[in-house]
């Protein structure tokens, strides 16, 4: 039986791949990964796991063992990604530049396992309500007749945000876990399944 260690790696090798894959299609500017990009980024990941964040479960859930939850593990890839920055263009670019398309990464790794987790054999979000969700921009208010949005959605904030951590200060796991949970949950709304 394949560790967890092992089967992530496989995910970070297949993620990296696809991304570059679809980024390079017509694009400005060539991706690429970085030397051991797979590697490091998994071995980050499970180091902020069970170096940080399990232990700090179990210190406020008082349990021996804490399986994580989808939230946490996309938060927890996200903040690696960012930390190891796994992505290059091959022309160079700005470090502005590549902590964007770092930021973009870690936007297609979070939806891709959202997308792909599943309860009771059923997936539990789909791309056209996820996306309906992360592109909405909200209503702020309503003046003489004209509706205000909100500038940004979900998804454009959330990649600027990715690409403004900092990660060699606290880092934010748990709180983007529960942006996360957020997320899940208006998808669930949406489809009137809460």
């Amino acid at each position: 039986m394949q560790s967890k260690e092992a089967k992530r790696l496989e995910e970070w090798r297949e993620w990296i791949g696809k991304f570059i894959m679809v980024s390079n299609e017509g694009g400005k500017q060539e991706c690429a990964s970085i030397e051991y990009a797979p590697e490091l980024t998994n071995i980050y990941y499970w180091r902020l796991v069970n170096d940080f964040l399990k232990p700090m479960l179990k210190f406020t859930l008082g349990k021996e063992e804490h399986n994580l939850h989808f939230y946490k593990i996309i938060s927890a890839s996200e903040i690696a990604i960012m930390a190891v920055l796994p992505l290059k263009y091959k022309d160079g670019a700005s470090d502005k530049e590549r902590r964007k398309l770092n930021a973009l990464f870690a936007w297609f790794v979070s939806t891709s396992i959202m997308l792909s987790w599943k309860i009771d054999s059923r997936e539990v979000c789909d791309e056209a309500t996820l996306t309906k969700v992360v592109e909405n921009h909200e209503l702020i208010d309503i003046i003489g007749g004209k509706e205000k949005k909100y500038a940004y959605n979900f998804m454009e904030e959330h990649i600027e945000w990715l690409s403004d951590l900092n990660v060699a200060g606290n880092l934010p796991i748990l709180i983007n876990s529960q942006t996360w949970r957020m997320v899940f949950i208006a998808t669930k709304a949406l489809k009137n399944e809460l």
